[in-house]
């Protein structure tokens, strides 16, 4: 199973990105802090996250 995780694209916009298994980055490769982020609610998702998830559940 994934995990989902917000955090900031390239331009500081919240997305939700797709966890690596260890939970430490993304698979985009953005790292995940240890501390939760503080941001506002979004429904907008990393599409280079969604595309290696996608690539990986195939």
């Amino acid at each position: 199973m994934h995990e989902m995780w917000q955090g900031a694209d390239p331009s500081g916009e919240p997305v939700w990105h797709v966890l690596t298994a260890d939970k430490t980055s993304t698979l985009c490769g953005v790292e995940k802090p240890e501390q939760p982020s503080r941001q506002e609610p979004t429904d907008k998702h990393c599409f280079a996250c969604m595309k290696a998830f996608q690539a990986a559940m195939v």
